[in-house]
C-alpha cells in the first residue's frame, strides 16, 4: 500500500513539474506586444465580410501610401475592428477605406477610438464627422446616424472611404502624445 502511495506522489510531482515547465516555455514563446503602437478601434455594423484598410501619413499630407488591412467578418451585430499601426509610427492623418465587397449593404459607423500609450480619444456620432468626411465620389456619410452608403456610378457600386478633415486631425492627434 505504501509503495502505491509513493508511486502516486512521484507521478503527481513529476506531472506538476512538467506543467510548470510547459507554462514557462509558453510564456517565452509569446512575444510581448510593443508598447509604442498607435491603435485605432472602429465600432461598426457591417453585414457582409470584406477587407477594411486604415491608411495613414506621418508628414501631414493626405498622400496615403501606408496602411493596415483587416478582414472584417459580416455580422448582424456591432463589432469592433482593431487596427495596430507599426511600432514607432505616429500618424498625422487617417483615412478609412470601408471594404471592397460590391454586395456590401449600408455600413453604420458607431465609434472611432484612438489609443496611444494609454492616452485615448473616443469619437462618437457627430464627433466622427468632425474628424472624417466622406469621399463624395464614392459614398455618403450621415454623421448623425453613422450611416455610410456607397454611391453607384455607371452601374458599379463604389467602395466607401472616409477622408480626414486635415486641419482637425493635424491639431487633435498630437494631443495623444502628451
Amino acid at each position: 500500500m505504501k509503495l502505491k502511495y509513493i508511486i502516486l506522489v512521484l507521478l503527481v510531482s513529476l506531472s506538476s513539474v512538467n506543467c510548470k515547465n510547459e507554462k514557462a516555455n509558453t510564456k517565452q514563446q509569446q512575444p510581448e506586444a510593443p508598447k509604442n503602437v498607435f491603435k485605432v478601434y472602429v465600432k461598426i455594423l457591417v453585414k457582409k465580410t470584406s477587407n477594411f484598410c486604415l491608411l495613414y501619413t506621418e508628414d501631414g499630407s493626405i498622400n496615403f501610401k501606408e496602411g493596415v488591412w483587416q478582414e472584417v467578418k459580416g455580422s448582424p451585430n456591432e463589432q469592433t475592428v482593431e487596427f495596430n499601426l507599426p511600432e514607432g509610427v505616429f500618424p498625422s492623418q487617417f483615412r478609412l477605406d470601408l471594404g471592397q465587397n460590391p454586395e456590401q449593404e449600408d455600413i453604420i459607423l458607431k465609434t472611432v477610438t484612438f489609443d496611444y500609450l494609454g492616452n485615448t480619444r473616443v469619437l462618437e456620432g457627430a464627433q466622427i464627422g468632425v474628424f472624417f468626411r466622406p469621399d463624395t465620389s464614392k459614398c455618403t456619410y450621415d454623421a448623425s446616424t453613422g450611416v455610410i452608403k456607397s454611391i453607384i456610378k455607371d452601374g458599379v457600386k463604389q467602395f466607401p472611404s472616409l477622408y480626414p478633415h486635415e486641419y482637425i486631425q493635424a491639431n487633435e492627434l498630437p494631443k495623444l502624445i502628451k
